[in-house]
């Protein structure tokens, strides 16, 4: 993990085979679990984020489906065609991801929250910026629909370190990169 008190963090929920979203981008499996005044530690995380980071698919599904996307945080949009942004929040960028998390970083404003889509998700991890994942299980089985982990599993050199059962089922499990359990 790098030495910084600032983290970069996947947080996401899937369902218990694996699938971030079911078969057309379906996301209503995470409607089983939805409870009133439960929000599965959700507020908590995001008082402890400094900006995010979302692939543009996601960020458009969330304004498509009518809600604004963070509009108190600096939310950079992870695209492969430059835009311009008409909020001083809001920053499309085009370039390289290393470079973006690395000045994110550096600029103190707390842990780095990345949210939305296999693909950012998987290409983040390739790019070895990722310092945790919360990932949330929902206790139901898709079949099919989009993949976040190869057969559901979290990639190496991630170990859990901390899981939590709601009422609901599901269970949120925490990974750090590159933490060894010690043997007892």
């Amino acid at each position: 993990m790098i030495a910084s008190t600032t983290q970069t963090i996947l947080y996401i929920a899937m369902s218990k085979d694996g699938f971030i979203a079911g078969k057309g981008g379906d996301l209503s499996f995470l409607d089983s679990v939805q409870i009133a005044g439960e929000d599965y530690g959700y507020h908590a995380f995001l008082a402890s984020v400094g900006a995010i980071v979302v692939g543009r698919k996601t960020y458009e599904t969330v304004l498509n489906m009518g809600y604004p996307y963070h509009p108190d945080k600096p939310v950079y949009v992870l695209t492969r065609t430059p835009q311009t942004s008409h909020h001083e929040n809001l920053h499309f960028h085009s370039g390289d991801v290393n470079t973006l998390i690395k000045t994110l970083r550096a600029s103190g404003s707390g842990n780095i929250y990345c949210d939305g889509g296999a693909e950012t998700a998987k290409h983040l991890l390739a790019a070895n910026c990722i310092d945790r994942i919360i990932l949330s299980v929902v206790p139901t089985l898709l079949k099919e629909g989009v993949e976040l982990f190869h057969q559901g599993q979290v990639p190496q050199p991630f170990t859990r370190i901390e899981s939590t059962h709601f009422k609901s089922g599901l269970i949120q499990h925490v990974f750090e990169h590159g933490v060894q359990h010690s043997q007892q």
